[in-house]
């Protein structure tokens, strides 16, 4: 299961450094900062940049039994970090969250742009993230290559800018 963890923003990797270095492989299977490609235009050339898809967070693979001692060692590091809980219980993940966070750990930690075309008055994701995921979709800004999602992050509602190129309109 996936946890998030709170920390202070632009600290995200070094976090997951001394993670890495500090915390016992047995208390966790893995953790990451998810990054996201956005592509810019610069001079006219569109280039693709990195950046963090959710500043301030970064999730922990482990299970129930172990995340207890996995947030008792990180209160030991030398930064913020906290992981998230609900009235004293570390919660998960959930479902409607998770492709997104999946999809960037197998993808090296890096969440994709998505293709796609518009038919009509709907959007059809041909490849990429968003793929089965057209309904979370609120806007797109061709010009920009993004599409805007509405998604339930960390208890509230967020809107995460994930890169979109439509292809062609029918």
């Amino acid at each position: 299961m996936w946890y998030v963890i709170w920390t202070t923003t632009g600290c995200e990797q070094k976090l997951g450094h001394w993670i890495r270095d500090y915390v016992p492989a047995e208390y966790y299977d893995d953790c990451f900062v998810p990054l996201i490609d956005q592509n810019k235009k610069v001079n006219g050339v569109w280039k693709t940049v990195h950046k963090t898809l959710f500043p301030g967070y970064m999730f922990v693979n482990t299970d129930s039994d172990r995340i207890e001692s996995f947030a008792e060692r990180i209160r030991h590091s030398d930064q913020f970090a906290v992981v998230l809980s609900t009235d004293d219980v570390f919660t998960p993940v959930n479902v409607e969250e998770v492709f997104l966070i999946e999809n960037a750990y197998e993808n090296n930690g890096i969440l994709g742009s998505s293709i796609g075309v518009i038919e009509g008055d709907k959007v059809k994701i041909l490849s990429g993230p968003l793929i089965g995921k057209e309904g979370l979709i609120r806007s797109i800004n061709r010009h920009k290559r993004t599409a805007l999602i509405e998604l339930n992050m960390f208890g509230r509602t967020s809107d995460i800018k994930i890169g979109l190129e439509i292809i062609s309109k029918n």
